[in-house]
């Protein structure tokens, strides 16, 4: 486990910086740093870290809470681990209504007629973060439409891609 490189800590921080914006700096404080390990990103005291340096790589599988993981063309992706600590801090939200809750854990995608509400002015392009209507994060997307454009579309338009969601626990098991 070591600490980012340069170029590997600015790839983290904007791709933070597109999920929660200047509330990046809420989240990295000075207890808390960024560490590496196995291509994964983790969000971990300075404590902690000083504890791991008495396990050998080999044995160490994760330390604090994975924020996301670097692919193999060195993308840096955000994976659905770190959504209990990102999503206080979301911009942007959506709720979706129960009946389309185990239709957004199986990996697919919202239609406004899964829509309960949607934060205000949100653009086109954009990261999301979807909640149920108990305010449980349940995943994050992108949005398909802005919210203005929202309101005048059909039942069946596409609202939110989605990019990960609570159900990834259950698909993904080993991988996480």
């Amino acid at each position: 486990m070591r600490k980012l490189k340069k170029e590997e800590l600015e790839k983290v921080l904007t791709k933070l910086n597109s999920f929660i914006g200047e509330n990046t700096n809420k989240l990295l404080t000075e207890e808390n740093e960024l560490y590496f390990l196995n291509k994964r990103v983790f969000l971990c005291s300075k404590k902690m870290y000083k504890f791991t340096n008495q396990i050998k790589k080999e044995n160490l599988a994760s330390c604090g809470c994975q924020i996301g993981k670097f692919t193999r063309s060195d993308k840096f992706k955000i994976t659905v681990t770190a959504l209990n600590l990102l999503s206080p801090y979301a911009i942007h939200k959506i709720w979706i209504k129960s009946s389309a809750e185990m239709n957004f854990l199986y990996k697919n995608n919202i239609i406004r007629a899964h829509m309960h509400k949607i934060s205000e002015n949100v653009p086109i392009n954009q990261i999301i973060f979807v909640y149920n209507q108990n305010d449980t994060p349940l995943g994050f997307g992108l949005t398909a439409r802005s919210s203005g454009d929202i309101s005048q579309s059909s039942g069946k338009a596409l609202v939110v891609v989605n990019q990960a969601d609570t159900g990834e626990y259950i698909r993904n098991e080993t991988l996480l």
